[in-house]
């Protein structure tokens, strides 16, 4: 065990009082004769934190903090679930980490949280990607060095939200041994198309772009040292965007051990899933249940990017007292209950109000043995003269479309955002409204959009959304999806489209599930331009569907039946934080939809995050900005510029960093500038800028 340093730099014991439940070595106990209710686990252990390392093959030394329960029993070993991620254990995620590993171990689930190389607290070269080989290879040797500690039972875990939940599926890909079970909450099964750099496989950019600019910057804690080495390894390492905008159509650099979608036979351990319909990522829960063998279980709440104790919009429940029965399940040997409640459970939404603000979701959970699920009703509709959306083929008609470059901004920055009332606020768009509901329609799956389309643009996208119109006219949007021409043979070999020429595009709007009520109507809206979720194609252009017939036609997922109630579910948990955490000032963002403005030609969006905390003697203060902009009238003359800026203030030192990035758009390059600058107690420190000239391919 050389490659583990135990030192122990700090520890912080919570004693509680209990009986003793040992995690056994041995393997999972199958059968017919199981708990009919989930065991539900009480704290029973005290709590040592402790800061380390693991040394990789090169000498690179990764920053650990364990979460390990005070044994209680001679010999006595537990499990580890391992999280590694590139966001800062000790200072940014500090706050974050804390409750969720605490609480595992508590239940006698060790937790090892790591931070990437290159990143935090850990020493080397910053990683040139998200999930670079360096990455993976340093989780894997971690999983199998960890599971070597004397207090562990041999038995490893990866659990993760977003990052962590990427790369706990690409470690599931490759087996290591000592990893017997992955929990991922909002991951991705398509690097591609399915993640933030080319959402459904168009070219997007947002504030993670600047979160992960800015936080990067930060040298090592606890010293904060701007030496030659953090010059080097960190503020000297060429900015991400060069790399994602050289990268811009599908293949191996998206795909080779990273996409679970090319091998989903690899998967060999039990896989608990997790997503949110408002989270961008969530189609990744259907894809697992559609093709993982052995055993899955899946679970997608009302919420967006976050856990489902604390997700916003609401309803929430117990998701860590559920991922400890996990845990005992297959680290432990435990029969929790687990395996007796229902494969997949889902929040069915109930009819949404038209508004931005609501803090909880209309509706319930509902759960399912199955998947697949049974008793569905699917729906055709076509796509008729004047805006009717009809249940049978119609009379062959043609819509044309002239393109709207900078429409859809009120649908957010991705696939999800609790959205206002949506009525006229698709410039440009056709729109197709069925006739009031007799009967309620519940809505659970993946509606399909078949279209047969042509342009006069060698490049153009099509973007389907699907709505609620309500009684009253007010409009609550409910899905949508886009889908790049220019990739409608092939991903990984796009052509431009022949002028002209109709052909066929099938655009899949993501998961969701939602209630039209009678008296309500479907409206389908068909566009060219998703702004600024997706960058604009850069033509003027007008295009037409071809409809009245079943050449265009939407098939929506119906159900008649809602399976049963989730009655295992559990109030959410009331969680601790660290004591010596704390908030200096209000959170801006969370993130609200982009302001909109127009100016001389010109429509301009503007969004910003910031916050501000302290640990210890420490505050941290960071704020990013981003705005887009389009020229309605060249949309190949588009824009993003960002901002980023952090500061860490000590006693007697003041740390500033500030990031920019700019990108500009024109008919055949991207033109991107980034800079740095990195100040101590006022005076400069260090400076960096880039450009670089990029050739658009295909977006």
């Amino acid at each position: 065990m050389k490659n583990i340093d135990r030192h122990i730099i700090y520890t912080l014991a919570i004693i509680i009082c209990s009986v003793s439940n040992l995690c056994a070595n041995s393997s999972p106990a199958y059968g017919e004769d199981l708990p009919l209710k989930p065991k539900f686990y009480q704290p029973e252990y005290g709590v040592e934190i402790q800061r380390s390392h693991v040394t990789m093959p090169d000498g690179v030394k990764l920053a650990v903090t364990f979460f390990r329960p005070v044994a209680k029993l001679p010999d006595e070993k537990f499990p580890i679930v391992i999280e590694m991620v590139p966001y800062r254990k000790d200072d940014i995620f500090y706050g974050r980490d804390f409750p969720i590993f605490k609480y595992l171990a508590e239940r006698g689930i060790a937790g090892a949280r790591i931070d990437v190389r290159g990143t935090g607290s850990s020493e080397g070269k910053f990683i040139d990607r998200e999930y670079s080989d360096e990455e993976l290879n340093d989780l894997e040797f971690c999983i199998t060095e960890v599971s070597k500690l004397p207090w562990c039972n041999g038995r490893i875990g990866l659990q993760g939200k977003s990052w962590s939940a990427f790369n706990a599926l690409m470690m599931a890909m490759r087996q290591p041994a000592a990893l017997k079970a992955i929990l991922v909450v909002h991951g991705s099964e398509d690097l591609y198309a399915n993640d933030v750099h080319n959402i459904d496989g168009i070219l997007h950019i947002d504030l993670f772009t600047m979160e992960v600019e800015t936080e990067n910057l930060m040298p090592a804690w606890p010293d904060y040292a701007i030496d030659k080495e953090y010059l080097k390894d960190r503020f000297d390492q060429k900015s991400w965007i060069f790399n994602y905008l050289k990268h811009q159509r599908d293949g191996k650099f998206w795909r080779d051990g990273r996409s679970l979608f090319t091998a989903y036979d690899k998967v060999n351990i039990p896989v608990y899933t997790i997503g949110g319909l408002l989270d961008g990522y969530r189609d990744y829960v259907i894809s697992i249940l559609d093709n993982v063998g052995g055993i899955v279980k899946a679970e997608i709440g009302p919420w967006n990017h976050d856990w489902p104790n604390g997700g916003s919009p609401g309803p929430n429940y117990n998701g860590w007292q559920t991922a400890v029965r996990w845990w005992k399940q297959w680290l432990c040997g435990e029969e929790t209950g687990i395996l007796n409640e229902p494969k997949f459970t889902v929040f069915v939404r109930d009819t949404v109000p038209a508004r931005d603000d609501y803090v909880v979701t209309p509706g319930e959970f509902r759960s399912f043995d199955n998947w697949p699920l049974p008793d569905q009703s699917p729906q055709v509709f076509y796509f008729a003269g004047a805006g009717s959306l009809v249940e049978t083929p119609q009379k062959p008609q043609e819509f044309n479309m002239k393109y709207s470059p900078a429409a859809g901004a009120k649908v957010g920055t991705w696939w999800g955002e609790r959205t206002p009332d949506m009525r006229n606020k698709m410039e440009g768009a056709i729109i197709f409204d069925s006739v009031p509901l007799e009967k309620e329609k519940i809505l659970i799956g993946q509606p399909k959009a078949l279209l047969k389309v042509a342009s006069d643009a060698p490049l153009a996208n099509w973007v389907v959304l699907l709505e609620d119109v309500h009684p009253d006219g007010s409009v609550t949007f409910v899905t949508g999806a886009a889908a790049s021409g220019a990739q409608r043979k092939s991903r990984t070999d796009p052509s431009f489209i022949p002028p002209n020429t109709f052909f066929d595009l099938d655009v899949k709007p993501h998961f969701t599930t939602y209630t039209f009520a009678p008296g309500h109507k479907v409206r389908v809206v068909i566009s060219n331009s998703l702004f600024p979720m997706l960058w604009p194609t850069p033509y003027l252009m007008n295009t037409r569907l071809a409809g009245g017939s079943d050449v265009s036609r939407i098939i929506l997922p119906f159900v008649s039946s809602l399976g049963k109630p989730s009655d295992f579910l559990l109030k959410p948990a009331d969680l601790s934080s660290p004591k010596d955490l704390r908030e200096i000032g209000g959170h801006v963002g969370d993130p609200p939809l982009p302001s909109i403005k127009k100016e001389k030609g010109w429509v301009i969006t503007h969004q910003e995050e910031g916050t501000s905390w302290a640990v210890g003697e420490n505050k941290y203060v960071e704020h990013e900005s981003i705005s887009y902009r389009v020229n309605e009238l060249n949309p190949a003359m588009a824009g993003f510029s960002g901002k980023g800026d952090m500061s860490i203030e000590m006693p007697g030192r003041k740390i500033e960093i500030f990031a920019t990035i700019d990108i500009e758009s024109d008919m055949k390059y991207f033109n991107v500038r980034v800079t740095r600058k990195i100040l101590e107690n006022g005076k400069l420190r260090a400076q960096k800028q880039w450009k670089e000239r990029i050739e658009r391919d295909f977006q």
